[in-house]
């Protein structure tokens, strides 16, 4: 009996380690996506940040290789490292976000005399 009910406790674990990683993974996407519509838009405002996508961009290591800060996301969202991929994800949106208020802002910037 106390066999079983360690089999099924292990059981009941592995479920719901599963089932966190799923959501973790699901979460991942959701904001991946809504970082690149963020640095669609300010690229279109002509405002998006070099480090946010860029593959010329070294600013985040991830690896052995250093990469844009939404490639780092991809890469640690390739390895299962969700925590980091958000972490990154969340930053380049605030990155694109940032970039398109900084290009209306100065659209109309000029030099003062």
């Amino acid at each position: 009996m106390k066999q079983l009910l360690s089999t099924v406790l292990v059981a009941l674990l592995a479920v719901g380690m599963i089932s966190s990683a799923l959501a973790d993974e699901a979460a991942y996407k959701k904001l991946h996506a809504e970082a690149v519509v963020a640095n669609d838009k300010a690229k279109e405002a002509g405002g998006e940040w070099r480090d946010a996508r860029d593959k010329k961009s070294k600013f985040i290591e991830c690896g052995d290789k250093k990469m844009s800060i939404l490639h780092a996301a991809e890469c640690y969202a390739a390895k299962g490292d969700y925590k980091n991929a958000m972490k990154y994800a969340e930053m380049a949106k605030s990155q694109g976000e940032l970039g398109y208020q900084q290009a209306i802002q100065q659209k109309n910037a000029g030099p003062r005399h």
